[in-house]
């Protein structure tokens, strides 16, 4: 129970250090004294304690389920309906371990004692010698059978374990029913085999291998399967999971093209609007020559006049600061994210100081190093936007090239108390829409790691610190050419 549940659930915040001890004391204790309480076995199969047919085990089955979904409630926090899943998980895999080796166990174990049965007859063994090997041999038999059940709840359990990782990462109300789907098909063949397994009549008891000698073969091939159903499941909702993820990201992927295309064509409007200004600059001039001409001639339109020429003023430079770019980068994709980042941060009275240029001979393309930047600087501002108004919000960019390799370095302020951190140590979104906030980090590492770079960060004293490396293709280029040769 405790490899089922290990990276599935979260313990209790103050059962994580001493919890596994006490949890796997209080399950090994409380299997003890089901097995072997006498007052349990008279309330469950009446005065004399002994079960007369297998179908009264099911209120045992369902006393167990309770009593192991109470514990983990105990130990665990999260969804109760994902630690009842969790629970009936485990059942499933223990009781259909048990049914898929039993019948070929008995087969095994009727042979065995044929055999001896046959050997101690032609031999003329004593009572004792015969009665003390078959106590021997129950001993042994055991300890194999349950060696050989828990081998293969082991394996089951690892094999689910392999797909956990992405069926079971947030995992929703929906997805744990999709689950408990196929554990609750092997419970209830499980019950079935409960109603129908033995009865005993006249102190004889009838097994149902022994009605239908098929179901030596039937019952552990059906066990078997419902073992197969259970990992399948598993494997084929983290796969859905995983399709559903990977068409979220190429949304948002569109979307960030798109949002990417309109940031070049705002750079070239901004540039057509630039030359127009400077085409146009002339007639301007003239203009104002024309307005202080009239001033100086005629003395009683001096005041209008002066007044008239400052209103156009002030509007020339209102036009030529709408068009004035705040940073130049030496790319038009940069400039345009740069500067729109900048109006953004004036808008929420962040300070951004930036000191970027774009690697141009390294040949890194613009969209990916856009993205980045983007991302990055998106981030940033809502963490500044999150600070306290007492703080100084303020957001660095800094740029710089060592031989082949390109470093981008941005650095913000936030309130680094509030920071969380998920299970893999790394940084746990605020934002409602968290799958955006995945999908725009993984969209990060993916550029990062097609040009071989690296993506970390740090927190120092409020202060936020990303840095990405990256290594140019021509070197790439470089290397492989010298491998070649």
């Amino acid at each position: 129970m405790l490899y089922l549940c290990e990276n599935t659930v979260e313990w209790k915040e103050r059962y994580k250090k001493q919890g596994k001890y006490l949890f796997f004391l209080l399950f090994v204790a409380i299997n003890f004294w089901m097995g072997n309480s006498p007052l349990l076995k008279r309330v469950l199969y009446g005065n004399d304690g002994v079960m007369k047919n297998s179908s009264s085990s099911i209120l045992k089955l369902g006393l167990v389920i309770v009593i192991y979904f109470l514990l983990l409630d105990f130990f665990y926090q999260g969804c109760r309906l994902f630690k009842l899943y969790i629970v009936l998980l485990y059942e499933v895999i223990f009781e259909m371990a048990r049914f898929g080796i039993h019948g070929f166990w008995s087969i095994g174990i009727e042979s065995y004692i044929t055999w001896w049965t046959n050997r101690s007859l032609n031999n003329n063994f004593s009572t004792e010698i015969f009665y003390g090997h078959m106590e021997k041999i129950q001993y042994v038999c055991f300890l194999i059978l349950t060696i050989l059940y828990v081998s293969i709840m082991y394996v089951v359990i690892r094999c689910i374990r392999k797909y956990q990782k992405n069926a079971m990462r947030d995992i929703h109300k929906q997805g744990v029913l999709f689950l408990m789907i196929f554990t609750a098909v092997g419970m209830a063949f499980d019950v079935v085999l409960r109603c129908l397994f033995f009865t005993m009549e006249g102190g004889q008891t009838n097994y149902l291998y022994d009605r239908h000698k098929s179901m030596y073969a039937v019952i552990p091939a059906m066990a078997f399967l419902c073992l197969a159903a259970v990992v399948y499941s598993i494997k084929i909702y983290g796969e859905l999971m995983q399709a559903e993820e990977e068409k979220n990201r190429l949304i948002f992927y569109k979307q960030q093209l798109t949002e990417m295309t309109g940031h070049v064509q705002e750079m070239e409007r901004l540039y057509d609007g630039i030359r127009g200004m400077r085409h146009d600059m002339n007639n301007y001039i003239a203009d104002m020559e024309q307005l202080l001409g009239i001033s100086m001639k005629e003395g009683n339109l001096e005041k209008t006049a002066h007044k008239e020429a400052y209103s156009y003023l002030c509007r020339m430079k209102d036009a030529m600061d709408s068009l004035t770019m705040h940073y130049s980068t030496g790319n038009p994709v940069m400039d345009v994210i740069l500067n729109r980042k900048w109006q953004e941060c004036e808008k929420k009275e962040i300070i951004l100081e930036s000191d970027f240029l774009y690697p141009e001979s390294l040949w890194i393309e613009s969209f990916d190093l856009g993205i980045l930047l983007n991302n990055a600087l998106d981030n940033a501002i809502e963490a500044c936007d999150r600070c306290n108004d007492e703080t100084d919000k303020k957001i660095w960019v800094h740029s710089y090239l060592k031989g082949v390799m390109f470093f981008l370095r941005i650095e913000n302020t936030c309130n680094g108390s509030e920071i969380v951190y998920t299970k893999e140590g790394g940084l746990q979104t605020a934002k409602e829409d968290e799958w955006k906030h995945g999908i725009g980090l993984k969209n990060m590492k993916s550029i990062v790691e097609r040009y071989y770079g690296t993506m970390s960060y740090e927190i120092r004293e409020d202060i936020f610190r990303l840095t990405i490396m990256l290594e140019g293709p021509r070197a790439q280029r470089k290397e492989d050419c010298v491998c070649n040769s």
